[in-house]
């Protein structure tokens, strides 16, 4: 046999450093995803859909989380926005609606497959005596919008998003905002929706296999952090409990997610990522914040400085996370 000649032996180590190269890249692919979480207070996607588009470029997700949607949003407007996120992938995405919140629906959209979560797919709703708790704190000239925003139960979705051979559980939630006391109608509810929603993934999880868990959401955080206690406490073995994702704006140091300029209100870290460590580590991540960039950031990613103030005022979080 005539033995192979340097150009042939040179030809094949190249084709296998190639293909080495190409599974590196898809093994790094599947072990690397990136998280957007957004409050767009309403139908940012199909009024401003073109910022919404340009600022998800910005954010290159692979999961897309999108609270406090108006239920009169077209899904499809959001698939036109998604549509071509990336030059080179024009794969179609999996769409959730939320059916639970009334007007404050909740949105997972992802570039794979979803399974559809039982617990989080109907209208969650709140216990009876919670209810009624909640109602006798609550004036009575309230109580009426009260009682309608109860019967649409709680703002809440959640679903598992296969990515490659893994399993990721996602929660997103918008809990009940506003309030004028730690006694008051408003932060009591935003407990009791604390306290279910963290009950509900424990029992996802006791029934579901999943590799890791993301829950982000509009916590509204302006009475206590009793809530955030609630979520991030212990789940059932082996998962551990949810920490918050430390990000910051493009500066380094400023979190605020809502803006409060021009309202009596301040600016205020509202919006998070919570994260089990037990499967996944953080990469990276920060707040879209277009008045932080440069002007010559802006022009090399095509946005402009006031873009993310015409699509609310909540900033979108960015997250990118690997498995353990």
């Amino acid at each position: 046999m005539k033995s192979f000649s340097n150009s042939v032996w040179m030809a094949l180590l190249i084709t296998l450093t190639v293909w080495l190269s190409v599974v590196d890249e898809l093994k790094a692919a599947d072990e690397n995803f990136r998280v957007l979480s957004w409050n767009i207070s309403g139908d940012a996607f199909v009024n401003e859909q073109s910022d919404f588009h340009s600022l998800l470029s910005w954010g290159n997700p692979d999961v897309v989380l999108l609270d406090e949607v108006a239920p009169s949003a077209d899904p499809s407007e959001l698939i036109k926005a998604l549509t071509g996120l990336r030059a080179d992938d024009d794969s179609a995405w999996h769409i959730n609606f939320g059916t639970s919140g009334g007007g404050e629906r909740n949105i997972i959209a992802s570039r794979s497959p979803q399974e559809i979560v039982r617990e989080f797919s109907e209208i969650v709703t709140y216990p009876d005596e919670d209810q009624t708790r909640i109602l006798a704190l609550v004036p009575l000239e309230k109580r009426s919008r009260d009682v309608q925003y109860l019967n649409n139960g709680i703002p809440v979705n959640g679903a598992v998003v296969v990515i490659g051979d893994k399993r990721l559980l996602v929660v997103i939630t918008d809990l009940r905002c506003c309030g004028d006391g730690p006694e008051s109608g408003e932060e009591t509810q935003r407990r009791v929706e604390a306290r279910i929603i963290r009950q509900l993934i424990r029992q996802v999880l006791k029934r579901v296999q999943v590799d890791g868990i993301v829950f982000a959401g509009d916590f509204n955080l302006v009475e206590s952090t009793f809530p955030m206690a609630l979520l991030t406490g212990p789940l059932p073995p082996p998962h551990s409990g949810l920490i918050p994702a430390e990000i910051y704006h493009p500066d380094g140091i400023t979190t605020w997610t809502w803006d409060g300029r021009g309202t009596p209100f301040p600016s205020n870290t509202l919006d998070y990522q919570l994260y089990g460590p037990w499967g996944l580590n953080m990469r990276s991540g920060f707040i879209l914040n277009t008045e932080r960039l440069s002007t010559e950031e802006l022009k090399q990613k095509g946005l402009d400085g006031g873009m993310v103030g015409r699509t609310g005022r909540h900033r979108p979080l960015v997250v990118e996370y690997s498995w353990k």
